[in-house]
């Protein structure tokens, strides 16, 4: 088994991982990636190495192998993690702090499918209930709610809108290419009943505020983010007596709710911000069962031969 050996040639080779974070993230960003995808760097990278604090030593290869063979870990938790570590550590060689990338070895999982909830709107509902609207942080997550479920938007796009980004009269967002996923701006639209709530948290925004702090933000102005959004959400379906749901379970329940409804996925994959159709047509076995079910309540046929109740012969 290779070991990754730290090595020092050169006079500005990161001596911390917390200086080479530094110097990743700011590279990363020069290149034009997102916030969102800053935080989750840093977020995934500051993890490791408080779970491993020799891993930026000696150990970093073996580390990782545990780290990534967390029993209980799904197939997208894995790529997520490997797809920070590996232009992490690919970064830390090139600077000179290993002799090669510690991740270098580690392949992506193929084979699972994305897990998709189908939750009934009645959970919805529920957990409105719960949150209310009496309080700023109550107001903006039951906007939020409202607003990611009617339009299907990605929680990180969501929580970078600024106020300039809405129009609640045309009941309009415009997803800026600099904060999409796909690095492509779209229009997204949402119904009345939204944009009034939208319309209300932006008018109880203190005066100060400029349009530098975006909608959906902490009581102080401050940028929230996907996992804060995730965890509160969690709280309120719990209160709910609900017991799962996620800040995407609401961009899943868009996408299965718009084809339900008679939208085509074509206009949907436009709306979600979908790179390819193939991403967009996960839902369609969701809808499908939907018109099977449908189908064998009101087939004509069906209805004209019903099949012969069953009889429970003697035992």
């Amino acid at each position: 088994m290779k070991q990754a050996v730290v090595i020092d040639i050169r006079r500005n080779v990161p001596k911390t991982w917390e200086d080479c974070l530094t110097r990743f993230l700011a590279w990363r960003k020069s290149q034009g990636a997102s916030q969102s995808t800053l935080q989750g760097y840093s977020a995934n990278i500051t993890i490791f190495f408080k779970r491993f604090p020799t891993a930026w030593s000696s150990t970093c290869r073996e580390c990782l192998l545990v780290h990534l063979s967390q029993d209980g870990i799904s197939t997208a938790t894995y790529n997520n993690r490997l797809k920070t570590f590996r232009p992490f550590f690919q970064f830390a060689a090139r600077e000179g702090a290993f002799r090669e990338s510690p991740a270098a070895e580690f392949k992506y999982r193929r084979g699972e499918t994305p897990r998709i909830v189908d939750h009934p709107m009645e959970d919805v509902k529920k957990i409105l209930d719960v949150i209310g609207t009496d309080t700023f942080p109550s107001l903006r997550d039951t906007a939020l709610l409202l607003f990611s479920i009617d339009t299907g938007i990605r929680p990180s796009e969501a929580l970078q809108l600024r106020p300039s980004d809405i129009d609640a009269h045309l009941r309009r967002a415009v997803i800026r290419a600099a904060t999409a996923k796909t690095r492509t701006g779209r229009n997204i639209y949402f119904s009345e009943r939204t944009a009034a709530m939208i319309d209300r948290l932006i008018q109880v925004r203190p005066q100060e505020w400029d349009n530098a702090v975006p909608v959906f933000c902490t009581s102080y102005g401050g940028e929230w983010n996907t996992h804060a959004w995730t965890v509160q959400l969690r709280r309120y379906a719990q209160k709910a007596g609900l017991k799962r749901f996620s800040a995407y379970d609401l961009r899943h329940q868009y996408a299965i709710q718009y084809l339900r409804n008679g939208g085509d996925v074509f206009t949907l994959q436009r709306g979600m911000g979908h790179s390819t159709l193939s991403m967009t047509e996960r839902y369609l076995a969701l809808s499908d069962d939907d018109v099977r079910q449908a189908h064998e309540k009101a087939s004509p046929v069906a209805a004209m031969f019903p099949a012969p109740k069953r009889r429970i012969g003697k035992l």
